[in-house]
């Protein structure tokens, strides 16, 4: 696999209350938890294998719950990142997120403070992204 532009994007904010977690399409909540106490992993349709690749290291880290889509572009939400610089280029990118403004109702507002943010998920991310950085070696 080529060499692959990595970028997280919000992965501090984790809410377990039912109902916490929502989606630009109700009905992704079929496929999706209502709770917002899972990592996203976001790519294009055709970045499938990045976007697996990504998500497997991401479960390396213990206690962390993580799920992927692979999506067209007019889902409202996708392309909110860095990422789509890559993807204007047509280099595949992935987008590693707690799916901001969906789950975070103080997503960029004032109330949007560190005190909010966990911690120790957001360290498991990281060891998630040093297992794929080590294996992509």
């Amino acid at each position: 696999m080529p060499e692959l532009p990595r970028r997280a994007s919000p992965i501090g904010y984790y809410d377990s209350a039912p109902g916490s977690q929502n989606y630009p399409y109700p009905a992704m909540s079929w496929l999706y938890p209502d709770r917002g106490d899972f990592i996203a992993v976001v790519g294009r349709m055709q970045d499938i294998n990045a976007v697996r690749q990504v998500k497997a290291a991401l479960l390396s880290s213990r206690d962390l719950s993580v799920y992927s889509m692979n999506a067209p572009g007019f889902i409202p939400g996708i392309d909110f990142s860095d990422h789509l610089n890559y993807w204007q280029h047509d280099i595949p990118a992935v987008m590693i997120t707690d799916t901001a403004f969906y789950r975070n109702k103080q997503y960029h507002l004032p109330g949007d403070t560190a005190d909010r943010l966990n911690y120790q998920k957001m360290a498991q991310v990281v060891d998630g992204v040093i297992t794929l950085l080590y294996n992509s070696k």
